[in-house]
């Protein structure tokens, strides 16, 4: 009997002796620091030229957008010139180099898709508006960074 209340405690300090060893880790900090949501406004202003129309004239368009700090962005556009719509709603998301997003009208109304590219000269890319029309468009803005 004395020999089974010893293996007893002896199985019982053994286990108190692991736990005491094996301590649940601290929290581990991270080593990023939370980012806080700054949003940064683009403005600025560009030009696009449909492909359907070879003689037709450059047409403007200004923004003003908020970029988040996910790298997408939304605000309004004005189209000067456009068939489609004369203010409406820029959606976009900017993933590296690359831009896309879309233009809706003040209804809703989809006007057109782009994408394009940031380069050493600025940004540049390609549009399908509504109607099937592809054309070329600029900015001459403040890049994003």
């Amino acid at each position: 009997m004395i020999r089974s209340i010893l293996r007893m405690l002896l199985a019982a300090f053994t286990v108190v002796a692991c736990v005491a060893t094996v301590s649940i880790p601290a929290r581990a900090r991270s080593p990023h620091p939370k980012r806080t949501a700054t949003a940064r406004t683009l403005r600025g202003g560009g030009q696009w030229l449909g492909n359907a129309r070879p003689h037709s004239a450059v047409q403007r368009w200004d923004i003003d957008v908020t970029r988040a700090d996910d790298d997408s962005f939304e605000g309004r556009v004005i189209l000067f010139g456009s068939p489609l719509a004369q203010i409406g709603r820029l959606r976009g998301a900017i993933k590296g180099r690359r831009v896309t997003g879309s233009v809706t009208d003040t209804s809703g109304n989809h006007v057109a898709t782009f994408v394009g590219t940031i380069t050493s000269n600025g940004l540049q890319g390609t549009y399908q508006d509504r109607a099937g029309e592809v054309g070329r468009w600029s900015w001459d803005g403040q890049l994003p960074r």
